[in-house]
């Protein structure tokens, strides 16, 4: 199964692929993020993210899209900038015929790590630990969808 975890933003838009191997071993296929030039109008930082998506799921052909569910209280500006951001992640899946699966950060860091408020320096080896990697995922935002794509294997949702 290939699996695409999701970190999503207009700025900053987090992916990464993990695949799972026989007798439950995993291997990161990819990791990255698209970034939007801030100069840019916001349709077309979505625009880009929208093609940059399709391009990386028709690359890949991810069995499923898990994408990291926001919860915001404070700032309703990056609620609404992610919730767009949301939104082009939903298309592109739609548009590709490609399941969703949504996770909460808090989830994801539960699941990894076993304490739902652990910091970014614990999941990144979390993340580096799980897939036997020889160093972390380099980007905060990379190492965020990772972590979305290994919560969804670890939660026993690729074997359902």
């Amino acid at each position: 199964m290939v699996i695409l975890g999701i970190d999503p933003g207009t700025a900053r838009l987090g992916y990464g692929i993990i695949k799972e191997k026989g007798k439950g071993g995993l291997s990161l296929v990819v990791s990255g993020v698209f970034v939007t030039a801030k100069e840019s109008e916001l349709q077309d930082r979505l625009l880009y993210l929208y093609e940059n998506l399709l391009e990386l799921i028709d690359k890949y052909s991810p069995d499923v899209i898990v994408v990291e569910r926001i919860f915001f209280n404070t700032n309703a500006k990056t609620a609404i900038a992610v919730g767009q951001a949301r939104g082009v992640i939903l298309l592109s899946a739609a548009r590709t015929k490609t399941r969703i699966h949504e996770y909460t950060a808090l989830e994801a860091k539960l699941v990894l790590t076993g304490y739902g408020r652990s910091d970014k320096k614990v999941m990144q080896e979390a993340v580096k630990d799980t897939l036997e990697l020889d160093a972390i995922v380099k980007s905060d935002d990379a190492n965020d969808a990772v972590a979305m794509a290994l919560c969804y294997v670890k939660k026993g949702e690729s074997k359902k």
